[in-house]
Protein backbone atom coordinates (compact mmCIF):
# COMPACT_ATOMS: atom_id res chain seq x y z
CA UNK A 1 0.00 0.00 0.00
CA UNK A 2 1.28 3.35 -0.80
CA UNK A 3 0.26 6.26 1.67
CA UNK A 4 0.68 9.36 -0.73
CA UNK A 5 -1.18 10.28 -3.65
CA UNK A 6 1.13 11.02 -7.16
CA UNK A 7 -0.44 14.04 -8.67
CA UNK A 8 1.77 16.42 -7.71
CA UNK A 9 -0.31 19.36 -7.68
CA UNK A 10 2.32 21.17 -5.47
CA UNK A 11 4.23 21.77 -9.03
CA UNK A 12 1.34 23.87 -10.43
CA UNK A 13 1.83 26.39 -7.36
CA UNK A 14 5.60 27.18 -7.74
CA UNK A 15 6.53 30.31 -8.99
CA UNK A 16 7.20 30.00 -12.70
CA UNK A 17 7.09 33.74 -13.72
CA UNK A 18 9.93 34.93 -11.43
CA UNK A 19 11.80 31.77 -12.83
CA UNK A 20 11.10 32.47 -16.51
CA UNK A 21 11.74 36.49 -15.44
CA UNK A 22 15.64 34.93 -14.47
CA UNK A 23 15.88 32.80 -17.15
CA UNK A 24 15.15 35.76 -19.75
CA UNK A 25 17.52 38.44 -18.01
CA UNK A 26 20.66 35.34 -17.48
CA UNK A 27 20.46 34.47 -21.29
CA UNK A 28 20.63 38.08 -22.17
CA UNK A 29 23.18 39.04 -20.20
CA UNK A 30 25.26 36.35 -20.76
CA UNK A 31 25.26 37.42 -24.55
CA UNK A 32 26.01 40.78 -23.58
CA UNK A 33 29.43 39.39 -21.76
CA UNK A 34 30.30 37.28 -24.60
CA UNK A 35 29.81 39.76 -27.05
CA UNK A 36 32.31 41.59 -24.41
CA UNK A 37 34.49 39.37 -23.78
CA UNK A 38 34.99 38.76 -27.38
CA UNK A 39 35.32 42.54 -27.80
CA UNK A 40 37.26 43.18 -24.76
CA UNK A 41 40.08 39.98 -25.46
CA UNK A 42 39.45 39.92 -21.67
CA UNK A 43 39.43 36.08 -20.71
CA UNK A 44 38.34 36.83 -17.10
CA UNK A 45 35.12 38.76 -18.77
CA UNK A 46 34.77 35.36 -20.64
CA UNK A 47 34.83 33.15 -18.13
CA UNK A 48 32.09 34.91 -16.33
CA UNK A 49 30.14 34.57 -19.50
CA UNK A 50 30.59 30.53 -19.25
CA UNK A 51 29.59 31.12 -15.52
CA UNK A 52 26.76 32.57 -16.21
CA UNK A 53 26.22 30.07 -19.46
CA UNK A 54 26.19 27.50 -16.53
CA UNK A 55 23.50 29.02 -14.58
CA UNK A 56 21.45 30.47 -17.32
CA UNK A 57 21.13 26.27 -18.64
CA UNK A 58 20.60 25.29 -14.68
CA UNK A 59 17.70 27.57 -15.10
CA UNK A 60 16.36 26.42 -17.78
CA UNK A 61 16.67 22.91 -16.49
CA UNK A 62 14.55 24.26 -13.51
CA UNK A 63 11.75 26.02 -15.25
CA UNK A 64 11.81 22.88 -17.73
CA UNK A 65 11.42 20.32 -14.93
CA UNK A 66 8.33 22.19 -13.18
CA UNK A 67 6.56 22.48 -16.71
CA UNK A 68 7.10 18.99 -17.22
CA UNK A 69 6.31 17.91 -13.61
CA UNK A 70 2.60 19.60 -14.08
CA UNK A 71 1.91 16.61 -16.68
CA UNK A 72 0.11 13.85 -15.46
CA UNK A 73 1.07 10.51 -15.37
CA UNK A 74 0.22 7.91 -17.71
CA UNK A 75 0.30 4.00 -17.97
CA UNK A 76 4.12 4.22 -19.50
CA UNK A 77 5.23 6.74 -17.27
CA UNK A 78 3.83 6.44 -13.74
CA UNK A 79 6.19 9.19 -12.36
CA UNK A 80 5.38 11.71 -15.10
CA UNK A 81 8.66 13.05 -16.76
CA UNK A 82 10.51 14.15 -13.61
CA UNK A 83 13.82 12.47 -14.59
CA UNK A 84 14.30 14.76 -17.26
CA UNK A 85 15.06 16.85 -14.97
CA UNK A 86 18.01 14.56 -13.76
CA UNK A 87 19.08 13.56 -17.44
CA UNK A 88 19.41 17.22 -18.75
CA UNK A 89 21.22 18.23 -15.85
CA UNK A 90 23.60 15.35 -16.35
CA UNK A 91 23.91 16.97 -19.86
CA UNK A 92 24.63 20.39 -18.78
CA UNK A 93 27.06 19.31 -16.26
CA UNK A 94 29.40 17.57 -18.89
CA UNK A 95 29.25 20.67 -21.98
CA UNK A 96 30.05 23.42 -18.69
CA UNK A 97 32.84 21.18 -17.78
CA UNK A 98 34.37 21.23 -21.59
CA UNK A 99 33.73 24.58 -21.82
CA UNK A 100 35.76 25.14 -18.04
CA UNK A 101 38.45 23.24 -19.60
CA UNK A 102 38.97 25.12 -22.30
CA UNK A 103 39.06 28.40 -20.44
CA UNK A 104 41.48 27.34 -18.09
CA UNK A 105 43.77 25.85 -20.83
CA UNK A 106 43.31 29.41 -22.85
CA UNK A 107 44.27 31.20 -19.63
CA UNK A 108 47.24 29.14 -18.61
CA UNK A 109 48.53 30.23 -22.33
CA UNK A 110 47.62 33.75 -21.63
CA UNK A 111 49.94 33.52 -18.68
CA UNK A 112 52.79 33.12 -20.32
CA UNK A 113 51.92 36.49 -22.18
CA UNK A 114 49.74 38.90 -20.51
CA UNK A 115 47.89 41.22 -22.62
CA UNK A 116 46.13 44.00 -21.41
CA UNK A 117 42.48 43.90 -22.64
CA UNK A 118 40.33 46.73 -23.81
CA UNK A 119 38.91 47.82 -20.49
CA UNK A 120 36.23 49.88 -20.67
CA UNK A 121 33.91 47.63 -22.25
CA UNK A 122 34.85 44.77 -19.85
CA UNK A 123 34.25 46.92 -17.26
CA UNK A 124 30.43 48.34 -18.21
CA UNK A 125 29.46 44.48 -19.34
CA UNK A 126 30.92 43.15 -15.87
CA UNK A 127 28.46 45.83 -14.49
CA UNK A 128 25.78 45.26 -16.47
CA UNK A 129 26.03 41.61 -15.59
CA UNK A 130 26.27 42.60 -11.79
CA UNK A 131 23.17 44.91 -12.03
CA UNK A 132 21.66 41.90 -13.73
CA UNK A 133 22.27 39.60 -11.04
CA UNK A 134 21.58 41.59 -8.63
CA UNK A 135 17.56 42.05 -10.07
CA UNK A 136 17.57 38.43 -10.82
CA UNK A 137 18.50 37.11 -7.46
CA UNK A 138 15.79 39.88 -5.60
CA UNK A 139 13.21 38.48 -7.94
CA UNK A 140 13.67 35.25 -6.79
CA UNK A 141 14.59 36.03 -3.25
CA UNK A 142 11.02 35.13 -1.86
CA UNK A 143 10.27 32.25 -4.20
CA UNK A 144 13.99 30.39 -2.56
CA UNK A 145 12.82 30.62 0.97
CA UNK A 146 9.82 27.74 0.10
CA UNK A 147 11.26 25.83 -3.33
CA UNK A 148 14.45 23.91 -3.29
CA UNK A 149 14.79 23.88 -6.53
CA UNK A 150 14.65 28.04 -6.91
CA UNK A 151 16.97 28.11 -3.89
CA UNK A 152 20.33 26.58 -5.91
CA UNK A 153 19.08 28.87 -8.59
CA UNK A 154 18.94 31.78 -6.12
CA UNK A 155 22.25 31.17 -4.32
CA UNK A 156 23.73 29.88 -8.45
CA UNK A 157 22.62 34.13 -9.74
CA UNK A 158 24.03 35.16 -6.19
CA UNK A 159 27.82 33.65 -7.08
CA UNK A 160 27.30 35.24 -10.67
CA UNK A 161 26.72 38.38 -8.68
CA UNK A 162 30.06 37.73 -7.22
CA UNK A 163 32.25 36.87 -10.00
CA UNK A 164 30.74 39.92 -11.99
CA UNK A 165 32.29 42.23 -9.22
CA UNK A 166 35.61 40.48 -9.37
CA UNK A 167 35.80 41.02 -13.05
CA UNK A 168 35.47 44.61 -11.90
CA UNK A 169 37.82 44.50 -9.47
CA UNK A 170 40.40 43.55 -11.94
CA UNK A 171 39.57 45.42 -14.09
CA UNK A 172 39.70 48.68 -12.20
CA UNK A 173 42.95 47.86 -10.92
CA UNK A 174 44.47 46.94 -14.12
CA UNK A 175 43.41 50.28 -15.34
CA UNK A 176 45.26 51.91 -12.43
CA UNK A 177 48.22 49.50 -12.63
CA UNK A 178 48.51 47.75 -15.89
CA UNK A 179 48.98 44.66 -14.49
CA UNK A 180 47.87 42.74 -17.69
CA UNK A 181 48.06 39.38 -15.80
CA UNK A 182 45.42 39.85 -14.07
CA UNK A 183 42.77 39.25 -16.26
CA UNK A 184 43.91 35.49 -16.93
CA UNK A 185 44.33 34.93 -13.11
CA UNK A 186 40.84 35.72 -12.46
CA UNK A 187 39.66 34.18 -15.61
CA UNK A 188 41.47 30.83 -14.14
CA UNK A 189 39.39 31.56 -10.63
CA UNK A 190 36.10 32.32 -12.34
CA UNK A 191 37.15 28.70 -14.49
CA UNK A 192 37.99 26.53 -11.58
CA UNK A 193 34.87 27.49 -10.09
CA UNK A 194 32.59 26.49 -12.57
CA UNK A 195 34.73 23.36 -12.95
CA UNK A 196 34.08 22.65 -9.00
CA UNK A 197 30.60 23.23 -9.51
CA UNK A 198 30.13 21.45 -12.63
CA UNK A 199 31.75 18.21 -11.21
CA UNK A 200 29.01 18.55 -7.88
CA UNK A 201 26.43 18.65 -10.51
CA UNK A 202 27.65 15.83 -12.71
CA UNK A 203 28.07 13.94 -8.80
CA UNK A 204 24.59 14.75 -8.06
CA UNK A 205 22.88 13.74 -11.26
CA UNK A 206 25.05 10.38 -11.22
CA UNK A 207 23.66 9.34 -7.99
CA UNK A 208 20.18 10.23 -8.67
CA UNK A 209 20.42 8.37 -12.01
CA UNK A 210 21.82 5.06 -9.79
CA UNK A 211 19.01 5.68 -7.68
CA UNK A 212 21.13 6.55 -4.79
CA UNK A 213 20.07 7.92 -1.70
CA UNK A 214 20.31 11.59 -1.85
CA UNK A 215 23.11 13.35 -0.51
CA UNK A 216 20.70 15.48 2.32
CA UNK A 217 19.50 12.07 3.95
CA UNK A 218 21.31 9.46 5.55
CA UNK A 219 19.90 5.65 5.33
CA UNK A 220 20.46 4.50 9.06
CA UNK A 221 18.88 7.89 10.25
CA UNK A 222 15.67 7.07 8.18
CA UNK A 223 15.23 3.92 9.23
CA UNK A 224 15.74 4.79 12.99
CA UNK A 225 13.07 7.13 12.69
CA UNK A 226 11.10 4.61 10.91
CA UNK A 227 11.67 1.66 14.01
CA UNK A 228 11.03 4.78 16.84
CA UNK A 229 7.42 4.60 15.56
CA UNK A 230 5.35 3.09 18.27
CA UNK A 231 4.12 -0.73 17.21
CA UNK A 232 7.39 -0.98 14.50
CA UNK A 233 9.12 -3.86 15.61
CA UNK A 234 11.46 -4.32 13.10
CA UNK A 235 12.47 -3.24 9.22
CA UNK A 236 13.68 -5.02 6.49
CA UNK A 237 14.09 -4.52 2.87
CA UNK A 238 14.69 -0.90 2.94
CA UNK A 239 15.31 1.13 -0.29
CA UNK A 240 15.67 4.80 -0.06
CA UNK A 241 16.39 6.77 -3.62
CA UNK A 242 15.61 10.06 -5.31
CA UNK A 243 13.72 10.38 -8.46
CA UNK A 244 14.47 13.68 -9.14
CA UNK A 245 16.06 16.76 -6.99
CA UNK A 246 12.46 16.85 -4.56
CA UNK A 247 10.86 13.80 -5.22
CA UNK A 248 12.39 10.82 -2.40
CA UNK A 249 10.99 7.70 -2.43
CA UNK A 250 11.42 4.58 0.42
CA UNK A 251 9.79 1.27 -0.10
CA UNK A 252 10.42 -1.01 2.98
CA UNK A 253 8.95 -4.20 4.69
CA UNK A 254 7.70 -3.48 8.33
CA UNK A 255 7.07 -6.43 11.03
CA UNK A 256 4.30 -5.16 13.13
CA UNK A 257 3.50 -5.47 16.80
CA UNK A 258 0.63 -7.99 17.00
CA UNK A 259 -1.32 -5.48 19.38
CA UNK A 260 -1.23 -3.36 16.09
CA UNK A 261 -2.04 -5.70 13.62
CA UNK A 262 -5.48 -4.17 13.13
CA UNK A 263 -4.25 -1.13 13.03
CA UNK A 264 -2.50 -0.88 10.13
CA UNK A 265 -3.62 1.90 8.05
CA UNK A 266 -2.71 4.08 10.97
CA UNK A 267 0.55 2.84 11.51
CA UNK A 268 1.04 3.25 8.36
CA UNK A 269 0.18 6.95 7.77
CA UNK A 270 2.08 7.40 10.93
CA UNK A 271 5.26 6.15 9.47
CA UNK A 272 4.58 8.17 6.41
CA UNK A 273 3.69 11.29 7.98
CA UNK A 274 7.41 10.74 10.33
CA UNK A 275 9.27 10.46 6.77
CA UNK A 276 7.19 13.52 5.45
CA UNK A 277 7.87 15.96 7.82
CA UNK A 278 12.02 15.03 9.09
CA UNK A 279 13.35 13.96 6.02
CA UNK A 280 10.93 15.41 2.96
CA UNK A 281 10.13 11.74 2.24
CA UNK A 282 6.92 12.14 0.21
CA UNK A 283 6.60 8.82 -1.41
CA UNK A 284 6.61 5.97 1.13
CA UNK A 285 5.56 1.93 0.10
CA UNK A 286 5.17 -0.24 3.06
CA UNK A 287 4.66 -4.24 3.18
CA UNK A 288 3.06 -5.13 6.50
CA UNK A 289 3.92 -8.12 8.05
CA UNK A 290 3.37 -10.25 10.87
CA UNK A 291 5.85 -10.62 13.19
CA UNK A 292 5.28 -14.97 13.31
CA UNK A 293 6.03 -14.60 9.87
CA UNK A 294 8.64 -15.68 8.41
CA UNK A 295 10.66 -16.04 5.23
CA UNK A 296 11.75 -19.54 3.57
Amino acid sequence: MNPHSHTHRDTDRRPRAALAFAVTLTGLVFVAELWGGLRSGSLALLSDAGHMLMDFLGLVITLVALRLSARPASDRRTFGWHRVEVLAAAVNGLLVSALAGGLLWESALRLRQPVLPRLPPMIGVAVLGLVANLWVAARLRGAARHDLNLRGAFLHVTSDAFASLGVIGAGLVMAATGWAVLDPLIGIGIAGAILFNAFRLLREALNLLLEGVPRHLRLDEVLAAVKAVPGVVDLSDAHLWGLCSHMVSLSAHITVDPARWDDQPRLQNEIAARLRDRFGIGHVTLQMENRAWTRP
